[in-house]
């Protein structure tokens, strides 16, 4: 496994980058880094799967998903999306990378 040296640091490690992802047969690249903050929340906002023999519903079908969460969102997603949005103002300059991945 890999894991960060510092793992058990009470303070915490530096998070690089969050992956937001679907998996889509085709039209999305396979990764996307966002140029800014708000672009990627936005693709995070937007994310769909096509539906696998492993999913309820047809296959191939498109389910949209946001952030890929809905199943374990317990709250109101305007107010996740609206989280997202504020998140960066806490970590400041050195908020980390956003990206749109497809697998």
């Amino acid at each position: 496994p890999v894991i960060d040296p510092a793992w058990a640091n009470p303070n915490g490690v530096p998070i690089e980058a969050i992956l937001f992802g679907g998996r889509r047969n085709s039209l999305v690249p396979l990764v996307t880094e966002a140029f800014t903050w708000p672009q990627g929340v936005f693709m995070g906002s937007i994310i769909s799967s096509e539906l696998t023999a492993a999913a309820e519903g047809t296959v191939g079908s498109v389910r949209r998903d946001p952030f890929a969460m809905l199943p374990f969102c317990g709250y109101n997603m305007g107010d996740y999306f609206g989280h997202w949005a504020r998140f960066r103002q806490k970590l400041g300059y050195n908020s980390p990378k956003i990206f749109y991945v497809n697998w």
